[in-house]
């Protein structure tokens, strides 16, 4: 069993803007895990779905890689991201945003190593993708 496993954001068709879900992309099938925010604008929730396997889904466009991340720290993404506030009070704030927010808390918890130059470079990539809806 690998020691590490890839995280990347995956981008999906959906009406409106496009939706991001965090990917881990565990070597077992059961351990694969999709974290995101469900619900309607202003009207979002959390949900991280175990076994989940992006890359099953009929309407995923990318998947981009963004690093490496610890097996052993995946319980602790899920917990950062439960815990990764949901600005409902904010009419241009979205899925894509609630990414961006993980990813933040992650390198602030030295989960990804945010002077890493490949995850910079990755990073950007997605940041760049952000939609608003205004």
């Amino acid at each position: 069993m690998a020691s590490t496993i890839p995280l990347s954001v995956a981008i999906y068709e959906n009406p409106g803007i496009m939706h991001w879900s965090l990917y881990l992309e565990a070597d077992k099938t059961d351990d694969k895990t999709i974290i995101h925010v469900l619900g309607a604008r202003q009207k979002y929730f959390p949900n991280i779905r175990t076994p989940s396997d992006a890359r099953n889904s009929t309407s995923l466009v990318e998947l981009l890689y963004l690093c490496q991340i610890n097996v052993a720290k995946v319980e602790t993404i899920k917990t950062i991201a439960y815990a990764t506030p949901i600005r409902n009070e904010l009419a241009d704030w979205s899925c894509q945003d609630y990414v961006l927010d993980i990813l933040r808390r992650l390198e602030r918890a030295l989960i990804i190593n945010a002077t890493d130059g490949n995850y910079i470079r990755n990073k950007e990539v997605v940041a760049a993708k952000r939609e608003s809806w205004t």
